[in-house]
Parts: C-alpha cells; sequence; structure tokens
C-alpha cells in the first residue's frame, strides 16, 4: 500500500506539473497574441487553476517511485490490493471505493480517453520522400515517383528489417527549422511522429487516420514514419486508413488485399485492422443516396477480405450530426442498418459539434445515448446475413437508384457552371470562412471549388438557408429509373437499411423550407442566371417530396413523427426570424468594402449563424 500510494502521489505532481506548464505557455501566448487571436477570458485553456505542487515526503524521496503511466500497471496494483483486502477479511472496504475505482481504470486508463491523430496521405508521402533524401541514398522526389507496387515493395522491406533509416540525433535533426527539410509541413508530419513515439505517456494515442487514403502503401508509409520516431510495432497506435470518395470506397477492399498481402503487415498488427468509413466527403462527391450504398457495398466486401486473412476488422463510422453527413438520431435503427456481421461487437462512431453537447451534455442524457449505443450493437451480435439475406432482385435495384442518383447529383454539383456561384451567392459559405466559424479549416484547399471543400461548411451553409441540398440532391431517382417500381417497394417494406435511410431523408425533407431558401435568393442573388438555377433546385425538390411520399405512402413528410412535428411548429417561428436577419446582414455586409472592419454587423451574423444551428438542432 505504500508503495501504491507513493507512485500515486509521483503521479498527482506529474499532472501537476504539466498542468502548469501548459497554463504558463498559454499564458505567454496570450500576452503576445493580437486582439483577434485572444482567447476569450473564460476560455478552458485558461482557467487552470494554479497548483501547490504536493512536497516530496521521505519514504517518497527514500525510495524515489516515479509516476504511474501504464493502465495496466495501474490496475494490476489495485487489484493486488483489493485482493489482499479480500485475503485479510476486509471485504466490505474492498467492494466499495476500491471496486468503483477497479471499474473505472478498467474503462478509462489512465487517460480518460485516448486521442486520435489525423493526417491527409499525401502529407504522409512527402514527409517518406523527404525522409529518403535526407539519408542520401535517394533523390528527392523518388518516392512520389515510384509506382504503387514498388512503394509497397520498398516500404515492406524497410518495416521488415530492424535498422532504421536514419540514426535518432539524425531524425531528430530533421525537425529543426534550420535543417535540412525546408518543407513546415513535412516537419510537423515527423514532429507528430516523434511526439507520439516519446513526447506523451504510454498510450495517450488511440488511432492514427489516414485521410483521403488511397493504397495500401498509404498505410505502410505511416507504419514506417512511425517506426523511424522510435516506435515499437507493439507500442504503435492502431493505423487506421478513412476511405471517404465513391472511388476509394469501390477500391477499398482491393486495397486491403494488398495491405494483408504485403509481407509481415499481419503479424505486426495482430491480424487486427481498423479501417475508417468516411460518410461526409462520400456523401459530397456523390450524393447521400449513392454514397450510403456504396459504403454499404464496400463494408460487405472489406469484411469478405478480412475473413480470407484471418483478420479481425473494426469498422469506424465518421459521421456528422447531419443526415448528408451520415448523421442519424435513431441511433437503435442506425447500428441495426448496418450490413450484417460487420459490428461484431466493435463499433466506433464519431460524435461532433453541437451533437456532442445534445447525447451527452445531460447525465440522464448521455446515460440514454449509451443505453442505446449498447442495446443496438447487442442486437446486431444475435443477427447473421442468413436472418437478413438481400435479394439479388433488390441489389440489381440498388446499383440502379444509385447510378442514376449519383448521375443527377453530379450533373448540378459538378457539371452545371453556375452551381458554384449560385451557391457562394445564396449561401453564406464565404462568411463562414471569413468569421472563423468551425473547429478546422473550411477548405482543405484554399483556392479550389466544391470539391476542396470540407463537408461541414459544405452541409453547414446548406442548412442555414434551410434547403439542405445535399441530403435530397439525387433522392429523386427512387423512381423513373430502371429498377422496378414492385421491388422498391418491397426493399422499403422488408430491407432494413433501405428503409431507414428513406424515413431519415423524409425527416430531413420535412426539416426544409423551399420558401426561406427562396428570400436568400431573392435578396443576395442578383444574376437572372443564378436565380433560375435556384428555381430549378426548388423545383428538383419537390419532385424529390412527391416520388419520396409516394414510397413511403404518407400525405406529407414524416407526417406520423409527432415529436418532430411538434418541434418544427414550435422551432420555426424562431428559427425563420433568425434566417431573415442573416439575410439582412449578408447583404449589407456584402455591399461594404471592408466587412471586416464592422463588428457590430459580423456579431450580428456570428449569433443568426449560432441561432439558426441551436434551432435546427442538427446542423454540421
Amino acid at each position: 500500500f505504500d508503495q501504491l500510494a507513493a507512485r500515486l502521489r509521483a503521479t498527482a505532481r506529474w499532472a501537476d506539473a504539466e498542468l502548469a506548464a501548459c497554463k504558463a505557455i498559454r499564458l505567454a501566448a496570450q500576452e503576445s497574441a493580437l486582439p483577434s487571436e485572444k482567447l476569450p477570458a473564460d476560455s478552458l485553456a485558461l482557467r487552470v487553476a494554479d497548483v501547490t505542487p504536493e512536497p516530496v515526503g521521505e519514504y517518497d524521496a527514500e525510495h524515489g517511485f516515479g509516476p504511474i503511466f501504464d493502465s495496466k500497471e495501474f490496475l494490476d496494483l489495485l487489484i493486488a490490493a483489493h485482493t489482499s483486502l479480500c485475503a485479510l477479511g476486509y471485504d466490505a472496504l474492498a467492494d466499495g471505493r476500491l471496486k468503483d475505482t477497479i471499474r473505472r481504470a478498467a474503462c478509462f486508463g489512465l487517460q480518460l480517453a485516448p486521442l486520435d491523430i489525423r493526417q491527409e496521405s499525401t502529407k504522409h508521402r512527402n514527409a517518406v520522400d523527404a525522409i529518403r533524401a535526407a539519408t542520401g541514398k535517394y533523390a528527392a522526389g523518388s518516392y512520389l515517383a515510384m509506382s504503387e507496387p514498388d512503394k509497397i515493395a520498398w516500404l515492406s522491406g524497410e518495416l521488415e528489417t530492424d535498422r532504421p533509416l536514419l540514426r535518432p540525433s539524425a531524425y531528430a535533426a530533421l525537425l529543426k527549422e534550420d535543417g535540412p527539410i525546408a518543407d513546415p509541413v513535412d516537419r510537423d508530419v515527423l514532429a507528430t511522429c516523434a511526439f507520439v513515439a516519446s513526447g506523451a505517456p504510454p498510450k495517450s494515442f488511440g488511432a492514427y487516420v489516414i485521410s483521403q487514403a488511397q493504397s495500401a502503401a498509404d498505410v505502410l508509409a505511416v507504419e514506417l514514419l512511425l517506426a523511424e520516431a522510435g516506435l515499437l510495432a507493439d507500442e504503435r497506435p492502431r493505423i487506421a486508413p478513412l476511405f471517404e470518395t465513391l472511388d476509394d470506397l469501390n477500391n477499398a477492399p482491393g486495397q486491403l488485399r494488398e495491405l494483408f498481402s504485403a509481407p509481415g503487415y499481419l503479424d505486426r498488427v495482430g491480424h487486427k485492422q481498423e479501417i475508417m468509413v468516411g460518410y461526409s466527403d462520400s456523401a459530397k462527391d456523390a450524393g447521400r443516396l449513392a454514397a450510403s450504398w456504396a459504403q454499404y457495398e464496400a463494408q460487405e466486401k472489406m469484411l469478405g477480405v478480412a475473413r480470407e486473412f484471418d483478420v479481425e476488422l473494426t469498422f469506424f463510422h465518421g459521421k456528422g450530426g447531419t443526415v448528408g453527413r451520415g448523421g442519424n438520431p435513431q441511433t437503435y435503427e442506425a447500428i441495426l442498418a448496418h450490413p450484417p456481421e460487420t459490428i461484431q461487437g466493435r463499433f466506433r462512431v464519431t460524435e461532433q459539434g453541437e451533437m456532442i453537447a445534445f447525447n451527452f451534455g445531460e447525465p440522464h442524457v448521455a446515460e440514454r445515448t449509451c443505453d442505446c449505443f449498447t442495446a443496438g450493437v447487442l442486437r446486431d451480435a444475435f443477427r447473421t446475413a442468413a436472418d437478413a439475406p438481400l435479394k439479388p432482385a433488390w441489389r440489381d435495384a440498388m446499383h440502379a437508384i444509385s447510378a442514376a442518383s449519383c448521375a443527377e447529383y453530379r450533373g448540378v454539383v459538378r457539371e452545371l457552371p453556375a452551381f458554384v456561384p449560385y451557391f457562394r451567392a445564396a449561401t453564406p459559405e464565404l462568411e463562414l470562412a471569413a468569421l472563423n466559424v468551425g473547429s478546422r479549416p473550411a477548405k482543405r484547399n484554399p483556392k479550389g471549388g466544391v470539391e476542396s471543400l470540407r463537408a461541414i461548411p459544405w452541409i453547414f451553409s446548406w442548412t442555414q438557408t434551410r434547403l439542405n441540398l445535399p441530403a435530397w440532391l439525387g433522392v429523386a431517382k427512387l423512381k423513373d429509373t430502371t429498377a422496378d417500381e414492385a421491388v422498391v417497394r418491397d426493399m422499403y417494406a422488408n430491407f432494413r437499411w433501405f428503409k431507414t435511410n428513406v424515413d431519415l431523408i423524409e425527416s430531413l425533407l420535412a426539416r426544409t423550407e423551399p420558401l426561406i431558401a427562396a428570400h436568400y435568393d431573392a435578396h443576395l442573388v442578383a444574376d437572372p442566371e443564378l436565380k433560375a438555377l435556384g428555381e430549378d433546385l426548388r423545383t428538383r425538390l419537390d419532385t424529390t417530396i412527391a416520388n419520396v411520399l409516394d414510397l413511403t405512402g404518407r400525405d406529407r413528410p414524416s407526417a406520423d413523427n409527432f415529436l418532430l412535428q411538434r418541434a418544427l411548429t414550435l422551432r420555426n417561428p424562431y428559427v425563420d426570424v433568425l434566417n431573415v436577419i442573416q439575410v439582412a446582414a449578408l447583404k449589407k455586409r456584402r455591399a461594404l468594402d471592408h466587412p471586416d472592419e464592422d463588428p457590430d454587423l459580423n456579431d450580428a451574423l456570428l449569433v443568426a449563424i449560432n441561432g439558426i444551428a441551436a434551432g435546427l438542432r442538427n446542423s454540421g
């Protein structure tokens, strides 16, 4: 007990010192920051209380016990204490707060919530190329010029050896501003890997997510970067490729096969693999309906590849709060709508933005949310593909509907020259970027168009105008395709995934307000051609609503959803007013030569943006 207490005191002293150092860094940055960059006075980053470190007593000083960083070591000490108390007859004491602490330690570890790391695949390729060039054996750009099979072969060969490309001192030199790597992004990638290796306590990181993953080499590249930073195979975070676009989802099973075939890979990861499925960017790329079907089939096929190689597969579902980003407020139904046998008791999903507060902001709500997740995962464990077979006619119908839906969506978003100008005129997209609304830059590429826009501002902009275009554009193709209408009705009655998606889109259509969207056009869109496009989109919306209602048999969207209808009746009058205010603020701001110099106008616009988001509840 003395040893356990001493190590816990050492851990507390370490945590106090780390918090004090973080606060000092924040305060120093606050003093030198520009007024627009200063943190608000009530920022959590500045509210770390000053802590007087616990003094080191004689016992601690004599034995020199260090902090506990390993959750398993901490849990073993607690269990040893529990066993000792029980052996001495102190069962009541052992089963009190000590048992509660053991359960918390088993559930949360010492880190409470391990962090994920996320970086784009192209950044990793550039960093690997920079390391190769730093060895002096390879020319700059040589890695980028290699074919994918050659990359896989070279990376696998390096990972199979115990010899790093660079000595630790040479690797550290690459991180310096005056070092051999000129690109700060490349240095940042290498510095991140170095921090994972030695700058944070063990097990602080859960997964390393690779955005825009396109090949097996993208996974091996991250594995090599972490190895060069000094992490052994059993110390590395899980490396999870994120397949986002329609093409990436369709190619994912083949890339997974190449990854599992790479020499030594499965042995290094213990035949376990995490895959992140991107809902936001795939929907932005192909439309909600086509993307959803691609996600369904990709998971089926990736599961088949995993079984072929005897790999335990975990899918990480990258969803947002809105329908357009894969969200579904019906958590239980959403879980059971996943392809059979793809969960198997392992379910990871993102909770983002305001949905964190809505689902976990109050203890009783958080408990209810966890109950829904648990019930869904448990229920899924008792079903197999044989319990709900996917009829060949259903699959054929979905292929036809998906292709037609994707063609309509891309025909508008990608092929109409007027679409991007209309989008920027009729929505607050440009203002969202200028006012720094959101947790990340609005674009991955500041010079790009819609394809470079992040999914959050893409969805958020259309939600603000109440048109909700990304969630329904292309859904009208539930009818008027080569798919047999009787088969489509059979799917709605008996195919759980299909019915869940149709009902979800219908609930979004119930929240859509074309008259509000028309008000934005009337006051913000001057070009007659762009106004005509707005009218065309609202006509497409009418067609979509009619086709969905013809399938569901209701007289208006979600007519039988009493809670939703009551919520819309109560909140729409207030949100409508905020939309009118936002249009007036946008019109006035766009007429100014220097809009950033009118703080009152910007504040009014921010209040309207946040008010609409709060009123609609699932805006990002």
